[in-house]
């Protein structure tokens, strides 16, 4: 088999389970040179709300800030890798480029996470139909779909606009909503465990304008998660 991002051949055992259930063998994995250059970011020394590293305070500035837009809210951010230049350019070719192979890149990754979090309901942040119409996929949900995580797209974004890339910090911050719950949604999440996914985390605002309209929804509990901070 070969790396899914270098094409490189892959050489190792394998496992019993791949051996007796051959459709199951992960032929798109990364490969260990690969994967040494995404970084995992570490729970120590890390923001509470966010999981931004090296913060010297429980919470960092824009958590703060948000703690004041937001004060009944208990938010809970994770994370599992640093969006670093390697991370950067994975999705410069995932997400922008449209190299929907690559979805199956962090599997094993994403399994593991989401096997703690059996409980909860998973919703991932929608697209626009116009970017759906541009990309042809919602990156959220490929890659919910290639590690087999069920999830519920009650979510949906009825404004369209530029790019999170293409805007500056202060633009993303000062976002309006732009997102709405089906009907079937504001049944689904009340009293649920919840858990908001999105691909990148970089301000939070995208993500808490998601939170607000689930928590307007009585949720039981509501945490979020991307795949980058």
């Amino acid at each position: 088999m070969n790396c899914n991002y270098c094409h490189q051949t892959i050489n190792r055992n394998l496992t019993l389970k791949e051996i007796f259930l051959p459709q199951k063998i992960l032929s798109e994995q990364l490969c260990s040179r690969c994967m040494k250059t995404f970084q995992l970011l570490e729970k120590k020394d890390s923001c509470q709300g966010c999981q931004r590293q090296s913060t010297q305070t429980a919470y960092c500035k824009d958590c703060l800030r948000w703690q004041q837009i937001y004060p009944n809210y208990n938010f809970q951010h994770e994370a599992l890798f640093s969006y670093n230049q390697a991370m950067q350019e994975w999705f410069e070719l995932y997400k922008f480029k449209g190299d929907y192979r690559l979805r199956h890149s962090f599997v094993p990754y994403l399994q593991s996470y989401f096997k703690q979090k059996k409980s909860f309901l998973a919703i991932p942040m929608p697209i626009s139909k116009e970017r759906m119409e541009v990309r042809g996929f919602n990156q959220v949900e490929g890659l919910l779909d290639a590690a087999g995580i069920p999830y519920e797209p009650h979510l949906i974004r009825f404004a369209h606009g530029l790019s999170q890339v293409q805007k500056t910090r202060k633009e993303r911050l000062s976002l309006k909503q732009p997102f709405k719950l089906t009907q079937e949604g504001q049944k689904a999440v009340l009293n649920r465990d919840i858990i908001l996914v999105d691909d990148i985390y970089t301000t939070g605002r995208t993500l808490f304008h998601g939170a607000q309209v689930i928590l307007a929804n009585h949720p039981a509990k509501l945490y979020t998660f991307s795949l980058a901070r």
